[in-house]
């Protein structure tokens, strides 16, 4: 019993090991894949689909979603306040807090930079209105009633 666990985590390192050193030559274990961004009372919460390399996958089926997250937090690096409300192996909940400046009766979102292309961003507004934007690198400037 003893051996097959050193046999595994000698195998999980290797993994783990070969993953970071793939990202650290520029080749990204997360793909991400679509973001959902809803304007909510001032705070914007990203809905981010994505897929890990195999490397990536494995680690996040042993030893949870943990790992991960930096480096979602990383694509939202342009906002502030940003944390990770729900981590899953092919979706995550993120939300920036105090996104949208308030005047005179509207929220404004500011344009951001995203760390990466986006193939596709979604904007929900809170009347439930949505547009839709392909291969994006930054978030538009939006505006909505509060």
């Amino acid at each position: 019993m003893r051996s097959a666990t050193v046999v595994i985590l000698t195998l999980l390192m290797i993994f783990v090991l070969a993953g970071l050193s793939s990202a650290e030559k520029g080749r990204e274990y997360i793909q991400v894949q679509e973001v959902t961004m809803s304007l909510e009372d001032g705070d914007a919460v990203f809905d981010v689909k994505f897929g890990l390399d195999p490397f990536a996958r494995l680690y996040v089926l042993a030893l949870g979603t943990k790992y991960i997250e930096p480096e979602l937090k990383g694509l939202f690096s342009d906002f502030d306040n940003v944390t990770v409300t729900k981590t899953g192996p092919s979706r995550a909940v993120l939300v920036s807090k105090g996104a949208g400046e308030f005047r005179s009766g509207y929220y404004l979102y500011d344009s951001k930079q995203l760390r990466h292309q986006v193939p596709k961003l979604t904007i929900v507004y809170p009347e439930r209105l949505s547009r839709t934007f392909y291969q994006v690198s930054t978030t538009p400037s939006v505006f909505c009633e509060a």
